[in-house]
């Protein structure tokens, strides 16, 4: 089985000592993605919802380099900074997934991600055609 850890064009590459994503054969496993774009910049200061359109462009970016879409996720895992972000987090999900199949999702109320700005971070799991 063909593996590869890559940090793919599209995505700001971590400044921590880890790969966006990890390929096992036609599986990606892929690193919680924050609400950067490609610079580097924070998006939606203060915003959960656009913090998490960005997360999930992030995700869809990575896909794309594989030649996939957010249709190939198989599983995402939510993490959010305050239960009052879950409505706002929803609806962006369901901007991309307004009916099933839905991936399947866990999510996750935590006291805190890499900085504090960030409120969403989503980490997926996708099977490639």
């Amino acid at each position: 089985m063909d593996r590869e850890l890559q940090n793919p064009p599209g995505v700001h590459p971590p400044q921590a000592h880890y790969s966006h994503v990890a390929r096992a054969g036609a599986t990606l496993y892929i690193s919680g993605q924050l609400a950067m774009d490609r610079a580097g910049a924070v998006v939606g200061v203060g915003d959960a919802r656009a913090q998490a359109r960005q997360c999930y462009a992030n995700l869809a970016a990575i896909l794309a380099h594989y030649g996939g879409s957010l249709r190939h996720l198989i599983k995402t895992t939510t993490y959010i900074t305050h239960w009052g972000y879950r409505p706002l987090v929803a609806a962006a999900r369901d901007e991309l997934f307004p009916a099933p199949p839905y991936p399947a999702n866990t999510l996750l109320v935590v006291a805190g991600l890499a900085e504090p700005h960030f409120l969403v971070e989503i980490e997926g799991i996708a099977v490639l055609d």
